[in-house]
C-alpha cells in the first residue's frame, strides 16, 4: 500500500524562479478540504516542557504507517507545507502526526526553555512514545528545511540502532550545513527572508516574557538584526555553545 510510485512535480513555467515560487505560495495558501481535523496531542519531552502535535488518525491506526512532520524555522504544524504533506500521507492511508517544536505554534508557555537547530530529543521522545505507549508498529519521519536537518541528525544519532518501528526518514531542502546557510541568509537578495525570520523570532522571545518573566535580557532584543545575531545574542548563551 505504501510503496506507490511518487508523482513527478514540474512547476509552472511561471514559477521556475525561486523567489517567485517561494513568495507566491506565501501569498496564496492552499486549502486541504478532505484533510480531517486534527486532534491536540501533548507530549511532556522534559521537566517542564511540553510539545504538542496536530495528529490525524485512521479509524483503526496500529494498522498503518503513522508519519512525523517536523517543520522548519519559525514555522509550526499550521504551515502550509506541513498540511499539504499531511493531506498527502493520508490519502495514502498514513496516520500523520504534526509536530510542533519547543515553543512554535503559539505554544511558548508550555516551555521554560529555547529551541535550537540540532534539539532532537523531541522527536525521538515523540517516536518513542507513539512505539511504546500507543503501539504503533509503523513509524516514518520527514522533515521540511531545518526539520530536515532534525530527521537526518535523529536518523544519525539512531546510527544501528533505530527503533524496529522507524522505517526511515525523509528530508526536504535540509538545512545541512547551518553556517552556509546563514551566509546565504545574509546575503543582499535574501533580505526579504533574513527580515521576515528575525522579525518572528523576536516576536517569540516577547511572548515567551509574558509567560516566563525576566528569564530572558530583552533589553539587547532591538539591536538584533540577523539570525546569526540572535543565535549568538539567545541561543548559543542559553546552550552553551
Amino acid at each position: 500500500m505504501y510503496d506507490r510510485p511518487m508523482d513527478v512535480f514540474e512547476p509552472r513555467a511561471s514559477l521556475r524562479n525561486a523567489h517567485r515560487m517561494t513568495l507566491y505560495s506565501w501569498g496564496n495558501p492552499r486549502h486541504f478540504p478532505r484533510l480531517p481535523a486534527p486532534t491536540r496531542r501533548y507530549f511532556d519531552v522534559a521537566p517542564a516542557t511540553r510539545v504538542v502535535a496536530d495528529c490525524h488518525w485512521h479509524e483503526r491506526p496500529w494498522e498503518h504507517v503513522t508519519l512525523v512532520a517536523l517543520h522548519g524555522l519559525n514555522g509550526s504544524s499550521e504551515a502550509h507545507y506541513m498540511r499539504g504533506l499531511a493531506a498527502k500521507g493520508f490519502a495514502r492511508g498514513m496516520n500523520v502526526v504534526r509536530l510542533n517544536q519547543r515553543n512554535c505554534g503559539d505554544t511558548e508557555h508550555l516551555a521554560e526553555g529555547l529551541f535550537h537547530s540540532g534539539l532532537t530529543a523531541d522527536a525521538a521522545h515523540v517516536v518513542h512514545e507513539l512505539t511504546h505507549i500507543d503501539g504503533l508498529p509503523a513509524i516514518g519521519v520527514a522533515g521540511y528545511s531545518l526539520g530536515g536537518n532534525l530527521a537526518l541528525k535523529l536518523a544519525g544519532e539512531y546510527g544501528a540502532f533505530a527503533p524496529k518501528t522507524v522505517l526511515g526518514v525523509a528530508a526536504v531542502s535540509p538545512i545541512i550545513e547551518i553556517s552556509e546557510c546563514t551566509r546565504a541568509l545574509e546575503r543582499p537578495g535574501n533580505a526579504l527572508y533574513q527580515w521576515n525570520f528575525v522579525r518572528d523570532l523576536k516576536r517569540r522571545m516577547r511572548r515567551k516574557e509574558r509567560f516566563h518573566s525576566g528569564r530572558f535580557d530583552l533589553t539587547k532584543l532591538n539591536a538584533v538584526r540577523t539570525v546569526r545575531e540572535f543565535d549568538e545574542t539567545y541561543t548559543a548563551p542559553y546552550f552553551g555553545f
